[in-house]
């Protein structure tokens, strides 16, 4: 299993709302879209860094 696809599996456990979700999937586009030009030797890795920042907001009561 790739890295983006275990990120992916990680989100869907944990993140229910839809909107939520499509959140992190326009958040990752974004990253991966500013990794090409700033660092694009490391595009996957900051596009799962986007896919998965807001893993904790359904988690936690602030």
């Amino acid at each position: 299993m790739k890295n983006r696809e275990k990120a992916h599996e990680i989100l869907m456990k944990y993140m229910k709302g839809e909107n939520y979700i499509t959140h992190s999937y326009s958040v990752e586009a974004i990253m991966k879209g500013l990794a090409k030009r700033l660092a694009p030797n490391d595009v996957e890795y900051w596009g799962i860094v986007g896919l998965l920042h807001d893993l904790d907001e359904e988690q936690c009561d602030w």
